[in-house]
Formats: structure tokens, C-alpha cells, sequence
């Protein structure tokens, strides 16, 4: 507590300038911070001139002090190191720092101050917008937590090395538990032939699952999904082809035995109304939740999931289906780097949420040109298949 009163007092200036005084007295500690403390995150863009000179030392190898620093700088720009005095910019602080030892704290003080600047430029953005009335603001709420998202990622800080040994006490420790059946993370798909052939779907994982226009993918992710759902896990259907009542409709007509024909006629009797009412009672008990959004982004589906996470926990997310996914389109990005970018993203997502992640994909017509109908799909049969390979 002394010390984050004490750094409070601190000007940003002075905070700054202390990062670098205090590695320039330990030069070892310099490779703590250097993955995760970017120049960028220094408000004052002099202060971050001189930690890249730092850096470029450290990442040549080189132990640096205040004589090479100073020719870095002007190695890097020599009328700027001129500007700012060169070395002598730290003047007023080097008779400040004695040891090095709060060297960190500084640094996440930095850190901390560059995340609260990131998030008051992106909040000003989006208040400003939202003052227009010609701004969509589905659109506004899906590039700002886009915006918010990417700042996580920029100030996130790895958790760093750690010994085997500990990995391994952590790995006999979570498979005792699921032994004892304390965590049954594992998503059991009902499809024997699955099951036996992965465990079920793991928390953490991404799967793909391929198919041709009419092969009943879809049917296929709704029967894994709904099994899930009745073993007692939270599941997540994130639909973009079929909307919620297309999707109601093939559960009504697998479950309860009603022709398709009469659902999409409307020429029900009393009876079928009775079996559907019997069977929305059996589904209020399922947790399975679905959402209908045409051109969905993985950024929005992945908002959703971890607000979900935050109520119930999420154990499996279905995604119909990679192709429709939307967002947006950097420029000069092709088809397959759309493609690409989205799967990264839900494999991510399956990371970060600690859930399995079961995402549908289109295959290319190439595969129905084989002499052999029975064929073994190969990972390249898939639809612009570059990354989910």
C-alpha cells in the first residue's frame, strides 16, 4: 500500500524517465519488462526514443550503458538525440534512482497509464459517434468492443516461463480430478465413432466439421449440440444460415416425430400441438442457447461467449458456419486470409473462454469430382483451407 501511495505522487514524466534510470542501473533486469513494455506506452515519445535505443542494444546482444546508448540514439536519429540533450535528458532524475528494485512497479505504472489512455480515446470515439444520427448503432457497439478487445490483446502480458515440474503438477492434478469426477470439462457428442476416436470435444480446442452443400452438417452440429445440452452442459449455437424458428423447426421434427410438410404448412392438430408443448417443457430444462445473426463476426460471438461465461459457464460453442462469418474486411485481404483471420480468431476464443469450440466449413467442389464416392476427406478438401489446415 506505501508504495502505490508513494507512486501516486509520482508525475507520468517523472514515472517514465524512472523506468529508464532504473534499468540503466541493472541492465539484467532489462529482459522482465521487455516483452511486454512497448516504447509506444511512454506518453512522452522522447522517453520511449531512448527505451527503443535500449531495446536495439538488448536485442543485438549488447549490455548497454550511458555511452552506447547515446550513440544508439543517434545512430537512430541523431538530430532528435540532439533535440532532447541526448542522455542528459535524464538529468534530472539519475540523482533520484538509487537501486533498481521498484524498476517493475514503474514499468506497470506505465503500462497501466498507456491502457487508460487507449480506452478514454476509444470511449471519446464512440461518444462522439453516438452523438450522430446517421450512426448504425449495432455497428458502433461491434467496432468499439472490437477496439476494446484488440487494447486487451496490446497490454496483456504473457505469464513467462515456468519449470516442467510445475506443469506437470498441474497436468496430474486436473486428470485426478477428472478421475474423481470432480471436472467434467470433456463435451460428450452422443456419435459413438466421435467419442472413441477423440474423448469427446476438449475445453480448449477447435473443431472443424466439413461437408458439402446438403450433407447434414448442420443437422449433425444441432444432434451434438442438444446432446451436450442434456448431459448438463451450457452450449452456445451461433447460427448465420438458419434462423431461430429453421432451427426450432428441425428440432421439433427429429424430436417429436411431426412432418416437416405439416410445420411448414402450418396443418397441425390438437395432438401435434400437444406433443410440441410437452416438448418445449422438455427443452426449458436444456441449456442451449441460440442466436440468429445474419454476417455475425467472431468479434461479436465472442463478446457474447464471455459475457455468458460470466453468468453460467460455457462448455461448448457451435459456430453454422465459417464461410458466413462476417466482420470486417481489411483492404486487399482475399477470401482464404478472411478465412484465415476468423479461424485464428475461434481458436482463440476457444483459449481464452476455456471451452470447445465445434465451427462447420463448406467443401470444395473439387471432392465430388473423385472416381471414389467413398472416399477418406483429406484437410485440403475443405474450402479455402490455407490456415484452417
Amino acid at each position: 500500500m506505501e508504495k502505490a501511495n508513494y507512486m501516486d505522487n509520482l508525475t507520468l514524466d517523472q514515472l517514465e524517465k524512472a523506468v529508464i534510470c532504473a534499468l540503466m542501473l541493472e541492465q539484467q533486469i532489462l529482459p522482465d519488462v521487455a516483452g511486454w513494455l512497448r516504447p509506444e506506452m511512454f506518453r512522452n515519445p522522447d522517453t520511449g526514443f531512448i527505451y527503443q535505443a535500449l531495446l536495439a542494444q538488448y536485442d543485438r546482444g549488447r549490455r548497454p550503458d550511458y555511452l552506447t546508448t547515446e550513440a544508439e540514439m543517434r545512430r537512430m536519429d541523431g538530430e532528435r538525440c540532439e533535440r532532447i540533450g541526448g542522455m542528459n535528458y535524464l538529468a534530472d532524475t539519475i540523482p533520484l534512482i538509487r537501486h533498481s528494485e521498484n524498476m517493475q512497479l514503474y514499468a506497470l505504472g506505465v503500462k497501466r497509464i498507456y491502457t487508460l489512455r487507449l480506452l478514454e480515446a476509444t470511449f471519446k470515439e464512440a461518444a462522439m459517434r453516438a452523438g450522430a444520427l446517421e450512426t448504425d448503432p449495432l455497428q458502433l457497439n461491434m467496432e468499439t468492443i472490437e477496439k476494446l478487445l484488440r487494447i486487451q490483446e496490446q497490454v496483456q502480458t504473457d505469464t513467462g516461463l515456468r519449470p516442467m515440474g510445475e506443469y506437470m503438477s498441474d497436468f496430474i492434478a486436473l486428470h485426478r480430478q477428472r478421475a474423481a469426477g470432480e471436472i467434467q470439462d470433456r463435451v460428450i457428442t452422443g456419435i459413438t465413432g466421435l467419442d472413441a476416436l477423440f474423448g469427446g470435444w476438449q475445453s480448449g480446442e477447435l473443431y472443424v466439421l466439413g461437408g458439402r452443400p446438403g450433407d447434414g452438417k448442420t443437422a449433425i452440429a444441432l444432434q451434438i449440440a442438444m446432446e451436450a445440452a442434456r448431459r448438463e452442459k451450457e452450449v452456445c449455437f451461433f447460427s448465420m444460415e438458419m434462423s431461430n424458428q429453421q432451427l426450432i423447426s428441425r428440432i421439433v421434427t427429429r424430436d417429436s416425430g411431426i412432418n416437416e410438410l405439416g410445420l411448414r404448412t402450418s396443418i397441425l392438430s390438437e395432438t401435434d400441438f400437444a406433443e410440441i408443448e410437452a416438448l418445449r417443457k422438455k427443452m426449458e430444462e436444456l441449456s442451449l442457447n441460440i442466436d440468429y445473426t445474419v454476417g455475425n463476426s467472431v468479434v461479436n460471438i465472442r463478446s457474447q461467449v464471455l459475457l455468458h461465461n460470466k453468468r453460467k459457464r460455457c462448455n461448448l460453442v457451435v459456430i453454422d458456419y465459417l464461410h458466413l462469418l462476417g466482420g470486417k474486411i481489411h483492404p486487399g485481404e482475399t477470401t482464404e486470409q478472411v478465412v484465415g483471420r476468423n479461424t485464428l480468431g475461434l481458436k482463440r476464443l476457444a483459449q481464452e473462454a476455456g471451452c470447445a469450440v465445434l465451427v462447420l466449413s463448406q467443401m470444395n467442389r473439387q471432392s465430388e469430382s473423385r472416381s471414389d464416392k467413398y472416399f477418406r476427406p483429406n484437410l485440403n478438401d475443405l474450402r479455402d483451407s490455407g490456415v484452417i489446415e
